[in-house]
């Protein structure tokens, strides 16, 4: 990856996310790419609280420092983490 990138914030790890209510992501995520929109139900990464986020459009870069994916209530689809 070009040295420019990694100065802007680009990351450099995608990672396939795949909800669960046990197993967090290897490493905390900066932000999710949301392929196919829906709820997406998020742990952060400072707490153990969980929060939905309703009606997450098809396409979305969702910033949020997050810890894991909760499958439950989680309809969102296709989603990429990034360190």
């Amino acid at each position: 990856m070009p040295k420019q990138a990694l100065e802007i914030g680009v990351s450099g790890s995608p990672t396939a996310v795949t909800p669960s209510n046990t197993t967090n992501l290897s490493s905390p995520a900066r932000y999710l790419f949301v392929g196919t929109g829906g709820d997406l139900n998020i742990v952060g990464a400072t707490n153990d609280e969980s929060v939905i986020h309703r009606n997450v459009p098809n396409g979305t870069f969702f910033m949020a420092f997050v810890r894991r994916v909760n499958s439950t209530d989680t309809t969102a689809s296709n989603i990429v983490a990034y360190e």
